[in-house]
C-alpha cells in the first residue's frame, strides 16, 4: 500500500504542481481548481464583493496549494458541494493524469492500494490515523486515483 503523498509519491497529492485549465482559467494545481470550484455564487471577500469568476481568477493567482486550501476555508460553499464534489475531483484527477510524464508515474504505483493517510480528520478522501479515528476513512481521493490508474491502463 502508498499510504503517504510524499517523497516518491508527491504526485499524488493534489498540492503537486500542474495545470488544470477550466473555463478559460489555469489552476496550477488540483487543489487550486478543487477549492475554486467549491464556490458557485458571488463572495464576499475582506468586505468587498467579488464575482464568481474573479473569485475563480483569484483563487488560481494564490501562490501554494497550502494557503489556497486555507483560503477555501474561508469562503461562502455552494449548497450542492456534497453531492458534486466527488465528480469534480475525478474531473481533476483525470485532467492531471492527461500528462504523459504524471500518467507514466500514476502506471508505475502497479497494483498498490492508494491511500491519502493522514492525521488531520480527512476520512472522506483519506484515511485518518490518529488515535480517536483509527485508521477510519473512505480514502475517495485513493480510489479515485486507483480509477484512473485503471482507465489509462485501457
Amino acid at each position: 500500500m502508498i499510504s503517504t503523498f510524499k517523497g516518491r509519491w508527491n504526485f499524488l497529492s493534489n498540492f503537486y504542481p500542474v495545470n488544470i485549465e477550466y473555463q478559460g482559467i489555469k489552476y496550477p494545481s488540483v487543489e487550486h481548481y478543487y477549492v475554486a470550484m467549491k464556490v458557485k455564487n458571488d463572495q464576499y471577500i475582506h468586505g468587498n464583493f467579488i464575482g464568481l469568476m474573479d473569485c475563480r481568477e483569484l483563487i488560481a493567482k494564490i501562490s501554494t496549494a497550502d494557503k489556497v486550501k486555507r483560503f477555501g476555508k474561508t469562503l461562502k460553499v455552494r449548497k450542492d458541494w456534497d453531492i458534486v464534489k466527488y465528480e469534480i475531483m475525478l474531473w481533476a484527477i483525470r485532467e492531471k493524469f492527461k500528462n504523459d510524464e504524471l500518467s507514466s508515474f500514476l502506471l508505475s504505483t502497479g497494483e498498490e492500494e492508494l491511500a491519502e493517510c493522514n492525521y488531520w480528520h480527512d476520512n472522506y478522501w483519506g484515511i485518518c490515523t490518529c488515535e480517536p479515528c483509527s485508521n477510519t476513512g473512505l480514502n475517495n481521493l485513493g480510489k479515485i486515483l486507483m480509477q484512473v490508474r485503471d482507465e489509462l491502463r485501457k
